[in-house]
């Protein structure tokens, strides 16, 4: 049926497509718009419509309907509803902090301060536990117990130190690390809990006394205070603390407690021995910092959304390009500072503004990185340039960009950091890499050439040399010389056009990636060095400078800092320190000498730049101590540029002196602490003072190149007539380091802008999952050896890299033991020239040891610290309260003279050396593990190794290619031989002369040859005796392949065809034969049946037709179909069939005519007799022989039935087997003589689907079987019928006769076999076929000696219709 459809019928279809195809679209389209302002969102959190903007986009799936959505999109959907939610969440956490902050910070303090005196219980616990087991473990062990035990102990009770002391408070075991010395009170167990608070750390004390009155003390640590130059975790609580809750806390000794705060009372005190002290922050603050955590959440949640999305949507251009424009919309927008970890050791410069709040170093880099995946999914244009246009494109584009890029930037995001350079550098080669990569694609020439592009490489690695260079020794790169990189890029276009299809692609990234990375890295290395030198002139001025005026609000904040830390009763140490962290001096970086003076002018301790005084600093004290209140003076001098003294309430005054550079004879006691992060790193400026007569450098800047690097040189001069010569320098690598850093960035380049480029091209489709399956396409020999090689070679090189960096490594720790056991034995030796002294601390001087050997001083007695160098700093708790067990116990044995350990605060490590000394103390000479380390740094030494590293995995890899090369070449021979053979040239042959395995190989290749030549001469001779056996052969041949088609045919399956059959052509169709033979096939080739075989009757000829499937012609095996006419065969079986059926007549006739003679003779011998009975028995026997007439009669119009094939069949009947039986034993029961016979019907049996005549000659031939094989002394012979089942009915005719032989009865149903030597065997043959016509089953068992049992299986007549 046709249907019309009219113009305004085709508009109305037209207008419902548009409409569906709009919906699809806004399926997929939506949930990108969603994603896009969820991001915007993170940076702008205030903006709540942007969390409406999402929302509305992500409801487009739900009203559209995207057909057969992934599971992946369907689940970065539901992400981003997520995302949404906490975002509204975000705004509502935000909300409750700005509505009602007091009633928050009420909450929020209560609730802090209740997790918190929680965690204070766990750990008192932990320690009464810890102390406990210990003074148990002493107890029960005799007062011996190993060090093992005691680390087992501590470290399940989480104590930071244990110890064990005797009741004279005299230590005797330890474990752990306790920086300072434990408080004596604690020692002898004067309290049973303690809390002791020293500048740096705060430990909580738990004790438990032993029976022997020794005592059992678990520390752990509280509290922490390192400044955060050096600062990591050292597993204090306050660091936990903040870890979980977010809130900093302040702990403090009780005595010493602010206003505020929870008090906390150790167990068994009358009030609280500890104060903790929440931060609150300014309602701003924690505005910003609830919105930051809830939108740093959003942004990771919109990470994995992207992705989900990205896996899951549509693979189509317009999807793709979405997909790209988001992720770098995601990569301008979203905060960084949440996701990148490596960003916190960037300087901090770097996430200032450059254009707005979203700019910052290393989103520039993502940026540029992220817009590899947008250019890669964008349909390539129709224009073609060709190697001069690409030419032209590179040389204006690389300096445009380049010119752009560094005017955005400026130098102070790279001026200090190895990282930030090479964030830098990411960014940059990315910009540049995308110009010549897109040109490269675009491009076409006319002709190409591999060695094109090894030529653009060459010339690549040329222009980046020469740059690298001239940056080398002019400390610049001019811009012009990146219009020179349009040679490569129009060299390369040469290169690119000799691959094709995705190989061509390939290569084009590869050599733009590779000349845009070449391009950058000399350039903005020159803009790094740029940098450094203006850093080191900004500095150099800052020295010239009159004034500092950020340092002068530092100093005066110490000043009010101090006077506040005194008022609530700290200790000096603890105000000096506290004042200088807590003002700010420590974040600033600036050294300085922190002092407190008593009143008679002399000093109570001293902290930081060492040296002597200044002389306007007694002026300024006096002057302090007469006014009082903070005064600053500003001295410009070469050792205080300002001087800051402020008296306290108890009449003493602090005094910071601020020089301008620190010396290198004055050392600072705090080390880095007070040095800030250039005592890590190395102060690239030396300051050497001039001596009279020395020559004075000229006024301003003067750079010069030096070995190490380029070299600033001033003059500086104060107002004490002072003059100084100060070096600023800006280190270059050596040309190994720098060849090595170049090719590291090239690589890492590569790999990561191939990254971005696969994930465009994964967007797009271009690329699956089936593509990075190596299973699939590393299949050649070649491929495989070649790879196996590659995997061998880099791993010895990565092993072999592996072990050289450990043992460079390790070379600065065994430099550093090396100095400490120097250090050891020099301060040995000048302890005994000083009387046994270690304290450097007199009036107004310092002992010299330390001096002398130049490293800080420990003295240990009986394992526990006692004095050292710098006495402030074992009250600050900087050094370890306890001698390593380990190692006391060594020296004390006197197995070893020294002991090493290594140990860090926070991120200062150093290497402490124990010597003891001969009146039995241990001298502790602790050395910076920088001080071992040669001139390659741990960065360099990685950079050096990771170079090569990876040349020895492209020469591992140059070496595999060619071995695999080398054994692939004679098996390509071996191969193409092989295949002329295959293609039947069999003159072919192989060198045997190679001296290698090849060479065996290939001569017994030219064996074959030969010997496959010759089994091919006898093949022919032996098809054509073949074929001509086939042509003489009485039986029609046809083979046929799996398509039907003929490829053998003889003479006699064309004459029984009746036509001509033709090699390769289908059989034919026509003929008497072929008209039933073809479709017979053809259904037989669709099958399975391995052989069939049937016979057809053609004309006046039957033919018999054999099949079977052969499997040489191809995968689908053909046929070979035999035909042969048997009509004579059966004109002959018909005959004989005649004489079979006379048999079986004789046979059926002979079974009744035995019941009429047995009828007779029961008459004759009654009438013999003279029965008195003889009436009936003559008439019961006349009706019994009436009967059998009848059967014969009935045998009689049987076997003319089946004479006359065709005619009716007697229906199936319902027979009651009881009533067959009693008829059958009616005849036998009166039979006399050896047999008898019994019946044993169960009346209830349902009838059964049979004829009634036929049942009745199956048991008159099971019973006449059954007769015949009876005993001579007496058989019995029984008729038993029972129920099989709810369908079945058994009946059994049972002898104890002879039986039948095992090896007889398989045969016994076969026809005209019998085991007596008269009968004609049919017997059982009959049985089992009427049987069969009726839906039974018959089988016999028979055991001879013992009788036979059949049995027969019949159908009830209800069960009919089921079967």
């Amino acid at each position: 049926m046709v249907i019309g459809v009219g113009q305004g019928g085709r508009e109305q279809l037209g207008s419902a497509d548009r409409r569906v195809r709009a919906i699809s679209v806004a399926a997929w389209l939506g949930p990108w718009i969603s994603l896009a302002a969820l991001s915007f969102w993170t940076s702008l959190p205030g903006s709540t419509w942007l969390l409406a903007v999402a929302a509305i986009g992500v409801t487009a799936p739900a009203v559209a309907t995207l057909s057969r959505p992934q599971l992946t999109w369907v689940f970065g959907s539901c992400l981003l509803v997520v995302g949404i939610l906490l975002g509204f969440v975000g705004h509502q956490r935000v909300e409750a902090v700005l509505t009602d902050f007091e009633g928050y910070w009420a909450q929020r303090d209560t609730a802090v301060g209740t997790l918190l005196e929680e965690e204070l219980d766990r750990r008192v616990e932990l320690g009464l536990a810890a102390t406990q087991a210990l003074a148990d473990e002493w107890e029960d062990s005799g007062n011996e117990i190993s060090i093992d035990i005691l680390t087992d102990i501590r470290n399940r009770y989480e104590s930071s130190s244990l110890a064990l002391y005797d009741a004279e408070g005299q230590l005797i075991l330890w474990d752990g690390v306790h920086r300072g010395r434990v408080p004596e009170d604690v020692q002898v167990g004067t309290q049973e809990f303690a809390y002791h608070d020293s500048p740096l750390f705060g430990y909580l004390y738990v004790t438990s006394k032993a029976a022997d009155g020794g005592v059992a003390v678990a520390a752990h640590l509280i509290r922490s205070a390192l400044p955060d130059g050096l600062g990591a975790d050292v597993g204090d609580l306050a660091s936990d603390f903040y870890e979980e809750t977010s809130e900093r806390i302040r702990i403090v000794e009780a005595d010493s407690r602010p206003l505020g705060g929870i008090g906390w009372g150790l167990p068994g005190g009358d009030s609280s021995s500890l104060t903790a002290i929440v931060d609150r922050p300014s309602l701003a603050t924690r505005a910003t910092q609830v919105m930051d955590l809830w939108s740093s959440r959003v942004a990771l949640l919109i990470l994995i959304t992207w992705v989900l999305l990205a896996l899951g949507g549509p693979r189509h251009v317009a999807g793709a390009i979405v997909a790209a424009s988001v992720l770098v919309f995601i990569a301008v927008w979203l905060p960084l500072t949440d996701l990148l970890p490596f960003v916190s050791f960037m300087n901090s410069e770097a996430f200032a503004s450059i254009q707005g709040s979203t700019s910052s170093l290393p989103r520039y880099a993502v940026i540029s990185m992220t817009v590899f995946a947008f250019v890669s999914v964008l349909p390539h244009p129709r224009i073609r340039p060709g190697p001069w246009t690409v030419g032209i494109i590179v040389g204006l584009g690389f300096p445009i960009l380049l010119g752009l890029v560094w005017a955005g930037i400026g130098p102070s995001l790279i001026a200090y950091r190895r990282l930030d350079w090479i964030v830098y550098e990411m960014g940059t080669a990315a910009l540049l890499s995308l110009v010549a990569g897109s040109a490269l694609v675009l491009s076409k020439s006319e002709r190409g050439s591999p060695f094109a592009g090894l030529s653009a490489l060459g010339i690549t690695l040329c222009l980046s040399a020469g740059g690298a260079a001239w940056v080398w020794f002019t400390a610049s790169h001019p811009l012009w010389w990146t219009i020179l990189w349009a040679i490569p890029a129009s060299v390369a276009v040469l290169g690119v056009q000799a691959w094709s299809g995705w190989q061509r692609n390939f290569v084009a990234w590869g050599l733009g990636i590779t000349i845009g990375s070449a391009a950058a890295i000399p350039i903005t290395w020159s803009h790094s060095v740029e940098a450094q030198m203006q850093a080191g002139e900004e500095r150099l001025e800052g020295l010239a400078a009159f004034e500092d005026p950020e340092l002068e609000n530092f100093l005066l904040r110490f000043g009010a800092v101090a006077d506040s830390l005194h008022s609530t009763g700290s200790d000096d140490v603890t105000v000096l320190y506290n004042a200088w962290r807590l003002s700010g001096l420590a974040d600033f970086g600036h050294p300085v000498g922190l002092q407190i003076w008593r009143r008679d002018g002399s000093p109570e301790l001293r902290i930081g730049v060492e040296g002597g005084e200044p002389e306007p600093l007694g002026e300024a004290l006096a002057e302090s101590w007469r006014t009082g209140g903070v005064r600053l003076l500003h001295l410009n001098r070469d050792d205080a540029r300002y001087i800051l003294t402020s008296r306290l309430a108890n009449e003493n005054v602090v005094s910071v002196v601020a020089p301008p550079f620190v010396r290198s004879a004055e050392r600072s006691g705090l080390g880095p602490l007070l040095l800030g992060p250039r005592a890590e790193e190395g102060d690239p400026l030396t300051v050497i003072p001039l001596l009279v007569g020395d020559s004075h450098p000229d006024e301003g800047f003067q750079w010069s190149r030096v070995s190490d690097g380029w070299q600033a040189d001033m003059l500086l001069g104060f107002a004490n007539d002072m003059d100084y010569h100060a070096h600023y320098l800006v280190s270059l690598p050596g040309l190994a380091l720098a060849v090595a850093r170049a090719t590291l960035l090239l690589a890492l380049n590569l790999v990561v802008f191939f990254l971005f480029w696969l994930i465009g091209q994964g967007l797009v489709g271009r690329i699956g999952r089936r593509d990075f399956r190596l299973s699939g396409r590393v299949i050649s020999f070649r491929a495989r050896v070649t790879l196996s090689l590659f995997g061998f070679f880099t791993l010895a090189n990565a092993l072999f890299g592996t072990v050289a960096y450990s043992t460079l490594s390790s070379a600065s720790r065994r430099s550093a033991m090396v100095i400490a056991e120097r250090v050891g034995e020099d301060a040995s030796g000048w302890y005994r020239a000083l009387g046994g002294r270690v304290d450097v601390w007199e009036r107004r001087r310092t002992l010299p040891l330390a001096r002398q050997v130049g490293a800080e001083l420990l003295e240990y007695r009986g394992g526990e610290l006692r004095e050292a160098s710098v006495e402030e700093l074992v009250e600050l708790g900087l050094y370890e309260g306890w001698t390593p067990y380990e190692v006391f116990s060594l020296l004390e044995s006197q197995e070893v003279v020294y002991g090493f350990t290594e140990t860090s605060v926070g991120r200062w490590e150093y290497v402490t050396a124990y010597r003891r000394l001969p009146d039995g103390d241990i001298l502790g000479a602790q050395v910076p593990l920088e001080a071992g380390t040669s001139a390659l740094q741990a960065t360099d030494l990685i950079e050096l190794l990771g170079f090569f590293v990876l040349i020895g995995a492209l020469l591992s890899l140059g070496l595999a290619m060619f071995a695999g090369r080398a054994l692939t070449q004679p098996i390509r021979a071996l191969q193409i031989a092989s295949e002329k053979v295959g293609a039947g040239d069999l003159t072919q042959r192989l060198p045997e002369n190679r001296g290698d395995e090849f060479g065996a190989v290939f001569e017994a290749f030219n064996r074959m040859v030969g010997r496959v030549h010759q089994v091919r001469r006898q093949l022919v001779r032996t098809s054509k005796r073949t074929q001509l056996i086939m042509d003489e052969a009485a039986v029609g041949m046809v083979a046929i392949d799996s398509n039907g088609k003929v490829t053998l045919a003889n003479p006699r399956a064309e004459e029984l065809l009746d036509g001509e059959v033709f090699v390769g052509s289908p059989l034919p169709e026509t003929g008497p034969l072929a008209e039933v033979l073809t479709p017979w096939l053809t259904s037989l080739l669709k099958g399975a049946l391995e052989e069939g075989g049937t016979e057809f009757q053609a004309g006046d000829r039957r033919v018999r037709v054999r099949v079977r499937r052969i499997g040489s012609m191809g995968t689908q095996p053909g046929v070979v179909v035999a035909m042969d006419d048997v009509t004579d065969e059966l004109r002959s079986e018909r005959v004989l069939a005649w004489g079979e059926m006379a048999r079986q007549v004789a046979h059926e006739v002979k079974n009744p005519l035995t019941p009429i003679k047995l009828s007779i003779q029961h008459v004759r011998r009654a009438w013999k007799d003279s029965h008195p009975d003889f009436e009936d028995i003559l008439l019961n026997n006349a009706d019994a022989m009436l009967m059998e007439i009848e059967r014969l009669a009935g045998i009689a119009q049987s076997f003319s039935s089946f004479g006359a094939p065709g005619g009716p069949v007697v229906e199936l009947s319902r027979v009651l087997i009881i009533d067959v039986v009693n008829d059958v034993m009616a005849l036998y029961r009166s039979s006399v003589g050896h047999i008898q016979f019994d019946a044993n019907i169960d009346p209830t049996l349902p009838p059964v689907v049979a004829r009634s005549s036929e049942l009745k000659e199956v048991l008159v031939n099971l019973l006449e079987n059954a007769r015949m094989a009876g005993r001579v002394e007496g058989t019995l012979v029984s008729i038993v019928a029972s129920r099989d089942d709810q369908e079945k009915v058994l009946l059994q005719v049972i002898d104890d006769g002879v039986g039948i032989a095992a090896d007889t009865l398989p045969r016994i149903f076969e026809p005209q076999f019998s085991t007596r030597s008269a009968g004609a065997g049919l017997g059982l043959a009959i049985v089992q076929k009427l049987v069969r016509s009726w839906g039974g089953k018959v089988s016999v068992s028979s055991t001879l000696g013992e009788g036979t049992t059949v049995s027969l299986i019949l159908r009830s007549w209800e069960s009919r219709d089921v079967h």
